[in-house]
């Protein structure tokens, strides 16, 4: 392409970060700053996946700092999910909780699903349990939900509380999102 703007660099990045070529999603990242590109929101989104799907937890602090003191971007919920799903990935329960804790707004579901899900990855049965019950306000009908505590508390052998989890979804009938394919025989 001849003219480039800020959107195209972005659908790069994205594509590059969210199909295991983190390296170079980075790469263009750098690239797009060189040819004197500005990033927006949805770069810094593309670049903290980036760095989450690799550990980069140093990097993605950096980038996160420079949002705002380099580009005058103030971070949005979908940042602060990127961030907690970076040191969650990392085994930084501790430092995703304090995070999560230090946010200037409230944590939305997808922010707190990132700590649970990286509580099941690490095994942070308590922490876990904690997060869930707060997911669980949010979405208190969510199936999923309800399954990944229960698959949390089974993995520790916790089989009390995975049944009542359990049953907890069948008492309120929540029902299991049937799954299905458009997949079609030729």
């Amino acid at each position: 392409m001849l003219d480039r703007e800020v959107c195209t660099w972005n659908a790069m990045i994205s594509s590059l970060a969210c199909n295991g070529r983190e390296k170079e999603a980075l790469d263009l990242f750098e690239t797009m700053k060189e040819d004197g590109m500005c990033p927006n929101e949805v770069t810094f989104v593309a670049v903290l996946t980036a760095c989450a799907r690799t550990k980069r937890v140093e990097l993605g602090l950096q980038f996160f700092q420079s949002m705002w003191c380099q580009y005058g971007i103030v971070p949005i919920m979908e940042h602060y999910g990127c961030m907690v799903d970076l040191l969650g990935r990392a085994g930084l329960l501790t430092q995703a909780t304090e995070f999560v804790n230090t946010m200037p707004f409230q944590p939305d579901a997808s922010v707190l699903g990132a700590l649970l899900g990286a509580c099941k990855i690490h095994g942070a049965i308590e922490l876990g349990n904690e997060v869930g019950r707060r997911l669980l306000e949010l979405q208190p009908r969510h199936c999923g939900l309800y399954l990944a505590l229960s698959t949390i508390n089974t993995d520790k052998e916790r089989w009390d509380r995975a049944a009542d989890l359990r049953k907890t979804i069948v008492e309120a009938g929540i029902r299991k999102v049937p799954a299905y394919s458009f997949i079609d025989s030729v």
